[in-house]
């Protein structure tokens, strides 16, 4: 399983980010979608992998994602930028994963630019 970031999509990481520290975590929130497999996935920076993690290649390095939730990935994957809507968005050559991915820090607060 591989996920290529674009530059577009690299650089609005790093301005949400800001100081945050972390790694890259493939997050799927199922939180108020009433069930595991209606979910949404997000970008969150997590202090530590656990043991329910693995983790998914890119071309930034490891990736982590819950070993439950890898099943509804692609085996290639992008996440990109587009500045009209200010959105990341992940997607593979099939689907949409999530047309407005979220960068969250290790709390589930969302990221904004003046953070």
């Amino acid at each position: 399983m591989n996920i290529t970031f674009t530059r577009p999509a690299l650089d609005r990481i790093e301005q949400l980010r800001g100081d945050i520290k972390g790694q890259l975590h493939l997050y799927y929130d199922t939180e108020g979608c009433g069930c595991g497999n209606s979910g949404i996935f997000s970008i969150r920076f997590v202090e530590s992998a656990t043991d329910g993690d693995m983790t998914i290649d890119s071309n930034v390095g490891p990736v982590l994602v819950k070993r439950w939730s890898s099943h509804f990935l692609d085996q290639e994957m992008t996440l990109d930028y587009k500045e009209e809507s200010k959105s990341l968005i992940l997607k593979s050559d099939g689907q949409y994963f999530n047309t407005n991915v979220l960068v969250t820090d290790h709390t589930g607060c969302q990221l904004t630019p003046n953070r």
